[in-house]
């Protein structure tokens, strides 16, 4: 198995930077054809550019059943339901692409902070 420690690299799962390092990291894992686990020891904040830019990014590239397949070790239910959203929100919009384009809609539209 190979297990990917999150304290490694980052004491964070915000950024989607570090979102990013664990995807490539993954993607490196599967080259080996073992099980793959993250852990998340030690990781107390979360945030979804992490999730959008690790998991969701994969599951849009290489199938949501892929997903499945990765353990998370060591997650806090907050960090569960940070990545339950990332990864629904990606499906919602692999299964429906007409909603990418609302939802650009939707951001470009917003107002601006106002200094």
């Amino acid at each position: 198995m190979s297990t990917i420690k999150l304290s490694s690299f980052t004491n964070e799962a915000a950024s989607r930077t570090k979102g990013a390092v664990l995807k490539h990291l993954i993607e490196e894992a599967l080259k080996s054809g073992e099980e793959i686990s993250v852990d998340f020891d030690g990781i107390k904040r979360f945030a979804s550019p992490f999730f959008n830019n690790s998991f969701a990014s994969l599951g849009l590239v290489y199938g949501f059943d892929l997903l499945e397949k990765i353990e998370l070790l060591n997650i806090t239910d907050t960090g569960k339901s940070t990545y339950k959203t990332s990864v629904d929100n990606a499906k919602l919009i692999y299964e429906n692409p007409e909603f990418s384009s609302e939802i650009d809609k939707i951001i470009n539209n917003a107002p601006k902070k106002v200094e």
